[in-house]
Order: C-alpha cells, then structure tokens, then sequence
C-alpha cells in the first residue's frame, strides 16, 4: 500500500548507471529507485562486484535523491562479509529519507539485536515489515518470510 494516493512507479537497479538515467526516470514518472548494494566499503564491493567500482552507485544515489527519487537500498547481510556494517546502514536512515530494506540472507533475529532502539511501523508495507528510530528520517525494512 502506498504512503499516498499517487501511483507508485518502482525501478530496480545496481546503481552503476543511476548518475545517467535520474533525471529521464523521473521525467518518465519513475518514483522510486531500488538500489542493490550490499556494502558500503570500496573494497568490499569490488571484490563482491566483478571489479565494479562503488562510487558510480554513490553518485547515483545522490543524483536520484536531488532528482526527486524515493530511495529504497536492498541489503543482502552475510556474516564474516559485511555483517559489521549493520550500523552503517542504519545510519544511513538517520540522515537520509531512505528505506534499507535486509534482505533474508542473515537471520533478522541477529541484525535486531544491533538496533535495540528500532520501533515497528504498523502499516501495510507489502511484502516488507518497516521499523524505524523516533529521530530517523528515513526507515528499516525486513523482507516478510513467506
């Protein structure tokens, strides 16, 4: 269920051409822009991203922001890779209007329990259950198990 009565138009995206396609998505009634990333580390996410560099996804991110995008980043956590970033991205909310939505690759029960603070949002989100921090701008998101 949408947060408004406007019709939602979502892209799904990596990120590395989001610097180039911002402002037509946004003329072609795009709304909102799904980035997949799973780290935030440089090094990280070009050893994970055949050599792909992660800055290309950063300025994309930004172009969309000031294009007028809603930003959602989806997160796949894997223990021993990028699972002590947790807090990284939930800063990330607290300076941002951004969703970060986990993915179910780590147990939730163990990304929860480095967010103590995190209070649900009882609403529809779909196929996602949101939570958020009082003083965030943006919120947390866990896929539902089917």
């Amino acid at each position: 269920m949408s947060d408004t009565n406007t019709e939602k138009k979502t892209v799904v995206t990596d990120g590395q051409d989001l610097v180039e396609k911002a402002d037509k998505m946004k003329a072609d009634g795009v709304t909102d822009v799904i980035v997949t990333v799973n780290t935030f580390n440089y090094t990280r996410y070009s050893e994970s991203n055949d050599g792909k560099e992660l800055q290309p996804v950063i300025d994309g991110i930004n172009k969309a922001v000031g294009a007028g995008l809603n930003i959602r980043l989806d997160v796949g956590l894997k223990e021993g890779f990028n699972d002590d970033e947790i807090l990284d991205f939930l800063q990330l909310t607290l300076l941002h209007k951004y969703d970060i939505v986990f993915l179910p690759t780590m147990d939730y029960e163990k990304i929860k329990e480095k967010m103590p603070g995190l209070r649900h949002i009882d609403k529809d989100f779909g196929d996602v259950d949101m939570y958020k921090y009082a003083i965030a701008k943006g919120r947390i998101g866990f896929i539902k198990n089917k």
